[in-house]
């Protein structure tokens, strides 16, 4: 199951080349998976709730065509792998049928006392699955 998110680039987003800046893909898929996690029930004041929070630690993009100003823009997210103590969710940035960038970012699960990595809760990898 995905869910998809969806925007249009604003003008501050839009580089020389007329496209959106590369940086902005990252901040459009934090969007992305915050619309995911809500879409699924597990919100980030539950993470709180159960003492976890979340890191990017790894993302790899892969640009295939530019997106511009005025274009709007699906970002399907579905879970790739679900492990004990991280989860990889893929991304795409659509135009229609046209897929623009894919990127695929892996989140390590933190205890939100500062004390490091721990395990994936049941009821959030339920929920992502």
């Amino acid at each position: 199951m995905t869910s998809v998110y969806e925007f249009t680039p604003r003008y501050l987003e839009i580089d020389g080349q007329g496209v959106m800046f590369n940086g902005w893909y990252l901040a459009y898929v934090d969007e992305a998976m915050g619309h995911f996690i809500d879409a699924r029930g597990v919100p980030f004041s539950r993470w709180q709730e159960l003492g976890v929070d979340v890191q990017l630690v790894h993302a790899d993009l892969d640009w295939k065509s530019g997106i511009g100003l005025g274009d709007r823009v699906q970002v399907p997210v579905r879970t790739a792998r679900i492990g004990t103590t991280s989860f990889t969710l893929e991304f795409e940035f659509r135009r229609g049928e046209e897929v623009a960038c894919t990127v695929s970012v892996v989140y390590v699960v933190v205890a939100a006392d500062g004390s490091g990595s721990t395990a994936v809760p049941p009821e959030i990898a339920a929920a992502i699955s």
